[in-house]
């Protein structure tokens, strides 16, 4: 434990050496990413995972100088230690050339999909399915759970890093978990891997501070991402029980929530999934009229709840861990509602709508195609015209007018309105009008009106047109027809063109 507890110290204090050195170097290359001067003030470098790098580098590089059990385990086990930083050097290599380019979102994606396929191909296999404990025996599925993992993990500590100090914070937080699971375990190699990352992020949060002079940039929130969501498989493929990820899971569970919130409210704005925007969680919460300091220390002690919590389950059973995990997304849900997100409102409302009202919805649709098949069955419009009144009276319309054009070949159908008694004049209503039908021909217009006063249509509107009118359609098409066949056999007529195609279309004739 000596060991592990000088490590950590060692880690700190290089990174506290290595990082103005990073800042200087930052700002001779111009690292500033998208940022731009202003104003003449110099930006903000962006190449604070450099510093972190070398920080954790030079620190297991002294412990190879000591002489003890945890450098023998080092020696023995380093290929595993070359493995579980593989995935991660990608992406740092494709964050520091955004710091220093801008790369685009689908280049970053690219490496981050390419990393997350070389922690499978180097072992890193999440086998058993999160939370629930059951084994995952295809080996797609394995695959497509491992690339997603790490894809979500390192994405998420990237867009939660945006005030100073929060993302940095945030990690050294989650690598204290994961290293004092791993102790819990045995893992030694994870344990030293992850107190050096601890060290480094501890100096590196001198510098990082608000106000900070240096930032992480992509080159540390991809990296350190990318290094968390690989070593959380690891330490998952270490347990005997059916532990899986859930303390990663858990640990993680900030930088996670605001990943989910980010895709969620793009994907109902229509907007693209990675398209950046300042309404993420620490945004929300400036919002809310806290200070800089506060949101972040706020968020300091939500994540510091979340990985105690995930502490809390390391040695529970499988039906604790499930309700713990339960419990920590109802308590996310209710985090999510405080920040008072307006497509999260309007989500819960709608799904509240839906959930009382579905019911109704079906009975009406079912409504609809039942009197549809009524109304097959009548050869004379006027009843179906009151099969169709009914009908809309029942979907809760307030007036149905039928408005037919003068018919020359014989008399018009005797359709009468219908008006709901106590409906209020034309003002307090709103209408559409729907035209009637049949080839080219014109035979009227259908008038619906309802209150403006009422709820929402508990039906779909498209199977008005779809379903039930068509019918009715085709009754006032047959009588018009009909007629006009009428009149020309009166008068010894030539049949218009148009005819013979109305009556095969109604069913009342031949070519």
């Amino acid at each position: 434990m000596r060991t592990y507890l000088g490590l950590f110290l060692v880690a700190a204090f290089l990174c506290w050496l290595i990082t103005p050195a990073v800042v200087a170097l930052g700002q001779r290359v111009r690292a500033y990413g998208r940022a731009r001067e202003k104003g003449g003030v110099i930006p903000t470098p962006r190449m604070g995972g450099l510093a972190i790098l070398l920080a954790v580098l030079a620190s297991i590089g002294v412990l190879l100088f000591v002489p003890n059990d945890v450098r023998e385990r080092l020696l023995t086990g380093w290929h595993t230690v070359v493995r579980l930083l593989l995935p991660g050097m990608l992406v740092f290599f494709v964050g520091l050339y955004d710091d220093l380019k801008s790369a685009t979102p689908w280049q970053k994606l690219a490496v981050e999909v390419l990393a997350g396929a070389s922690a499978w191909w180097a072992g890193f296999r999440i086998v058993v399915l999160p939370v629930l404990g059951f084994p995952i025996h295809n080996t797609i599925v394995a695959f497509f759970l491992t690339v997603l993992w790490i894809v979500a993990v390192t994405n998420s500590l990237n867009l939660i890093d945006g005030l100073d100090g929060l993302a940095s914070g945030i990690a050294f937080l989650v690598m204290l978990s994961v290293f004092i699971v791993s102790l819990i375990q045995g893992n030694h190699l994870v344990c030293v891997l992850a107190i050096t990352f601890a060290g480094a992020l501890l100096g590196f949060l001198r510098f990082n501070s608000s106000p900070a002079q240096i930032f992480l940039g992509d080159t540390g929130s991809l990296f350190l991402g990318c290094v968390l969501a690989t070593l959380a498989i690891h330490t998952s493929q270490k347990s005997s029980t059916l532990l899986a990820l859930v303390v990663p899971y858990v640990s993680l569970g900030l930088p996670l929530l605001d990943t989910l919130l980010s895709v969620v409210r793009r994907f109902l704005n229509s907007k693209p999934i990675f398209e950046a925007d300042c309404d993420h969680v620490h945004h929300r919460l400036l919002i809310k009229k806290l200070t800089h300091r506060s949101a972040v220390i706020l968020l300091y002690g939500v994540t510091a709840v979340f990985s105690l919590g995930s502490l809390l389950i390391l040695r529970s059973t499988g039906s604790l861990i499930a309700l713990v995990a339960v419990l920590a997304g109802v308590i996310a849900w209710f985090l999510s509602c405080q920040l008072q997100y307006d497509e999260l409102k309007e989500f819960n409302a709608y799904v509240s709508r839906a959930v009382h009202s579905q019911r109704r919805v079906i009975a009406n649709q079912i409504l609809i195609r039942k009197a549809s098949k009524e109304m097959e069955n009548i050869r004379d419009p006027e009843k179906s015209w009151r099969v169709l009144a009914d009908t809309l009276r029942a979907l809760d319309f307030d007036e149905v007018t039928c408005q037919l054009a003068d018919w020359p070949s014989g008399p018009t159908p005797r359709l009468s309105p219908w008006r709901r008694p106590g409906t209020g004049d034309a003002g307090e209503l709103w209408s559409v009008s729907l035209p009637l039908r049949v080839g080219r021909t014109t035979l009227g217009e259908l008038r619906l009106r309802r209150s403006l006063a009422k709820d929402r249509m508990l039906f779909q509107f498209s199977s008005l047109l779809d379903t039930l009118i068509p019918v009715f359609e085709r009754q006032l098409g047959s009588r018009y027809a009909s007629q006009e066949l009428c009149v020309a056999v009166e008068y010894n007529q030539y049949l218009p063109d148009s005819l013979p195609s109305m009556l095969l279309a109604n069913g009342r004739g031949k070519a």
